[in-house]
């Protein structure tokens, strides 16, 4: 957990906090919160899913192409311990890539 959490809060600081914010508030109406956010806190494969793919219609962008597995799972962890967010949840590398391939 701690490697994860340390790599992860790396991997935020350089793709996530200019949108949602190093502590995770997000901007209203323009970035959403990750802190207290229910796909943070309950969809593992969703919130996996919107990193990897984005959300159209929104500046929500694939990270896809950008991050590998590793760091993938790394900043899925951080958000989901971060902040407010204590789920105790640990996201493998190797579960990114079965989503990655689906």
């Amino acid at each position: 957990m701690d490697e994860l959490m340390e790599r992860g809060e790396k991997v935020y600081g350089t793709y996530c906090a200019a949108c949602h914010q190093a502590n995770g508030n997000g901007i209203t109406g323009v970035f959403p919160a990750l802190n207290g956010s229910p796909m943070v806190l309950e969809d593992i494969e969703g919130h996996i899913d919107i990193i990897l793919n984005g959300k159209p219609g929104t500046a929500m962008q694939a990270f896809a192409a950008q991050l590998n597995d590793a760091d993938l799972a790394a900043v899925v962890t951080y958000e989901r311990n971060a902040w407010d967010n204590q789920t105790g949840d640990i996201i493998q590398p190797a579960t990114v890539k079965s989503l990655r391939i689906q």
